[in-house]
């Protein structure tokens, strides 16, 4: 598992649960008095994962995508093979292929605080080319790029991207863009917005 700050993400977490149960005690009584939302919100409170926008609006329409999506955001986020820089990397390359303001409004600043190259993030939300300077960065974004565009992956590229990041890099890669995808995705489709008072980051 690779190093990351539990205290700031206890720090997170301790920030939002307050806002977040209430709104979900509230949500609830929208849907029904449903026991299995109840366990899977609680389950989600005892694993200390930091809510998304989703967790307690939409996903608890169905408690089993509640409670299996949060094991999966965990994973991605924190708890596979690739460095939390990478991780983070991957979020905001989706964020961009979606146009999702709320996924860039949460990690980009979280993406610098970690080191990622600050001048290859601006081009990347402007849908420039980006030029990574780290190879690891680099060769992320070269396979999340190619996979997302052109959705497919092509031997070359396969076995740069093995040489930096491995087999199981590879595969976590895949495993953080499909998981923010579906964040993104939802977001698209319930048009939810950040309340961050700023602008949206891929305005034209």
């Amino acid at each position: 598992m690779p190093a990351y700050n539990r205290e700031r993400v206890s720090e997170e977490f301790r920030q939002m649960a307050d806002l977040a149960d209430a709104a979900f005690r509230a949500n609830l009584r929208n849907i029904s008095a449903d026991t299995g939302a109840v366990r899977a919100h609680d389950e989600l409170l005892a694993r200390s994962c930091v809510y998304g926008y989703l967790y307690d609006r939409h996903f608890l329409h169905s408690p089993e995508l509640l409670s299996r999506g949060q094991k999966l955001g965990l994973y991605a986020r924190f708890q596979s093979s690739l460095p939390q820089r990478l991780s983070e990397l991957c979020i905001l390359i989706t964020a961009v292929h979606w146009k999702a303001e709320g996924e860039w409004v949460d990690h980009a600043p979280i993406a610098r605080d970690l080191g990622v190259d600050t001048d290859a993030l601006e081009d990347l939300r402007q849908g420039l080319p980006a030029k990574f300077r780290n190879a690891d960065e680099a060769a992320t974004y070269e396979l999340a790029q190619e996979l997302l565009n052109s959705r497919n992956v092509s031997d070359a590229t396969y076995a740069r991207v093995k040489a930096v990041l491995g087999e199981r890099g590879i595969l976590d890669v895949v495993a953080v863009l499909g998981y923010y995808s579906l964040i993104a995705m939802s977001m698209k489709a319930f048009a939810l917005r950040p309340d961050h008072g700023g602008s949206n980051p891929f305005a034209e």
